[in-house]
């Protein structure tokens, strides 16, 4: 009975250490602003970087990753020798990254703390997928389709690395593929519509993108105005 406590104390903490949005508490503490408010409205990585700039956006990088990876070193450290709760520790973390119950359950898509999962439970499959993942990104400057490509990309990769067998560890990552590619589904409609926004824009993309930004925040706040005047 009390080692199954530490078996769910481990999953708890991996839950809530995916609460800790650094997209969120960055902006604030740093630049003063929501970013739930500005550009994408998601406070994830890549509108991290769109919006608080490329300093900021490799913090918030960091920070989802690392939450990641802790979820998995603390799992294995209350839950040792069991492949099954660092599963489970993996999911947790990812679900709480996405569904933050701190931030009324609207948080990230998902891929960077899924990459530190990966990262601390099978640094191979982080680094066999690492380089695809920049090709795609620094060749097209998608984030989103960098980010779907290794969705796509991690089960079977990490499948090859363990011999072809489904180890809980597997499952895992085929959740997460699945969640990652549901998170993006927004974004895999902008693409095939020609609509998605690149990263690392050159100037003339990125004040075209700050023109769209200001529209949609404007009509955000004509819709509210609306709203409460119904209210009224």
């Amino acid at each position: 009975m009390f080692v199954l406590f530490w078996k769910i104390a481990a999953l708890v903490i991996a839950y809530l250490l995916g609460n800790f949005n650094s997209g969120i508490l960055f902006s604030k503490l740093l630049f003063h602003k929501d970013i739930r408010e500005h550009g994408s409205k998601n406070p994830g990585t890549t509108n991290a970087f769109r919006i608080l700039g490329k300093g900021a956006g490799s913090l918030v990088l960091f920070a989802d990753t690392l939450k990641g990876a802790l979820a998995i070193l603390i799992a294995g450290w209350l839950a040792p020798g069991s492949e099954l709760w660092l599963a489970l520790a993996g999911v947790c973390v990812t679900l709480g990254h996405i569904f933050p119950v701190l931030f009324k359950f609207k948080g990230g898509k998902g891929m960077a703390t899924t990459s530190g999962v990966a990262l601390a439970a099978q640094p191979v499959v982080y680094f066999t997928l690492l380089g695809p993942f920049c090709a795609i990104l620094f060749g097209t400057r998608y984030m989103s389709l960098a980010s779907l490509s290794v969705a796509l990309l991690l089960p079977p990769t990490a499948l090859a690395w363990n011999g072809w067998r489904f180890t809980p560890l597997i499952w895992m990552y085929i959740f997460q593929g699945i969640t990652i590619i549901a998170t993006h589904h927004a974004n895999i409609r902008r693409l095939l519509n020609g609509t998605e926004n690149r990263l690392f824009n050159n100037k003339k993309h990125s004040k075209i993108n700050e023109k769209h930004s200001t529209i949609n925040e404007k009509r955000s706040k004509i819709n509210k105005k609306k709203e409460e005047s119904d209210e009224q």
